[in-house]
């Protein structure tokens, strides 16, 4: 009996190892969100907070930012030990979804935060390779719209809001399977940022 009891012990805890992976995915393969950034209040690149300025000069620009993502394999031990790191590990990142939130709770989409979107990509990540992907993360049209268009008519230092940006990353490896979706958080301040003085001609 005993025998027995430690048999379906060890089949379990052999069984829990070789479903570690996570639920969603059906590859080899998963993604790591290594940093995301953006602009600056200057323009400068590779910035953890975003500055967006949601008018610019009289004309609305987009802000953009930087994934930089990186594929790595489950059980890497296992996978260089008896298995050869294959070309079919590889991710191609074919889609990125922003969603947007604020830490008072106040939530509700086109009234107190912008409205999520999606936006496909076709980005190849290869394993143990880091891959920086560009991707929109406030549109034109989000500007045109509450609650960023209402800061148009109030000077930056009364008021900033403050947004938590939710950027999940989708993708699948050459072999056709699926990778888990993968989430990173970036902060983003919108105001009416003063624009830049002209300089004056010499």
């Amino acid at each position: 009996m005993k025998l027995k009891l430690l048999v379906l012990i060890i089949a379990a805890l052999v069984l829990g190892s070789c479903l570690a992976k996570e639920d969603d995915s059906t590859s080899a393969s998963f993604l790591v969100i290594n940093s995301l950034t953006g602009n600056d209040l200057e323009g400068n690149v590779g910035s953890t907070t975003v500055f967006s300025d949601v008018i610019t000069e009289g004309g609305i620009i987009n802000d953009n930012g930087v994934a930089a993502v990186s594929t790595l394999t489950y059980n890497p031990t296992e996978d260089s030990e008896e298995h050869d790191i294959t070309y079919y590990m590889n991710v191609i990142v074919d889609q990125v979804d922003v969603e947007f939130m604020r830490t008072d709770g106040k939530n509700v989409e086109g009234v107190d935060v912008p409205y999520h979107f999606s936006q496909p990509v076709n980005m190849l990540v290869p394993v143990d390779e880091e891959v920086e992907i560009p991707f929109v993360l406030i549109r034109h049209a989000a500007k045109m719209e509450s609650p960023l268009i209402e800061l148009r008519d109030v000077p930056s230092e009364e008021f900033v809001l403050q947004l938590v940006a939710k950027v999940t990353l989708h993708g699948k490896d050459l072999g056709g399977h699926r990778v888990a979706p993968v989430s990173g958080y970036m902060s983003v301040w919108c105001a009416n940022f003063a624009d830049s003085e002209p300089t004056p001609a010499p």
